[in-house]
């Protein structure tokens, strides 16, 4: 990939989002990534891994025996708040900043489909412009 997909705020969430469900590995993990951006993006191992490496020194996950991950106690109160209206703003905007990028590296990676998909782009732009001046 063209470059770090994606902040670690919003793969930390993605992450913690996908032990929601129940317990992965890092293979599960992945695949749960790319299947909610349509088969766009899955982060790489280099940048999965050491998040996994983080939330498990910050006690919101713990590895298994079996090797798949699990929401802590505290994990799962974390993902508790990520339903409330003033955290779905910002896992609103967080999942555009995620679509922004994903779309700056197709551009990047594959100028042909990004094409397809300008006018499009553009007029998305246009509206998220007129929301920022009103």
């Amino acid at each position: 990939m063209h470059r770090a997909f994606g902040h670690k705020r919003g793969l930390r969430f993605l992450i913690l989002t996908s032990l929601r469900e129940g317990p992965k590995n890092g293979v599960e993990i992945m695949k749960y990534i790319e299947g909610i951006s349509m088969g766009g993006w899955s982060p790489s191992p280099g940048s999965l891994y050491p998040m996994l490496g983080i939330l498990r020194e910050e006690n919101l996950i713990r590895k298994r025996d079996d090797g798949k991950y699990e929401l802590t106690e505290e994990g799962k109160q974390i993902v508790g708040t990520f339903g409330g209206f003033h955290e779905l703003q910002r896992n609103t905007v967080d999942e555009l900043e995620f679509y922004v990028e994903y779309l700056e590296d197709l551009r990047n990676r594959d100028p042909e489909k990004f094409n397809e998909l300008k006018e499009k782009v553009k007029l998305l732009g246009e509206r998220l412009m007129r929301l920022g001046l009103e």
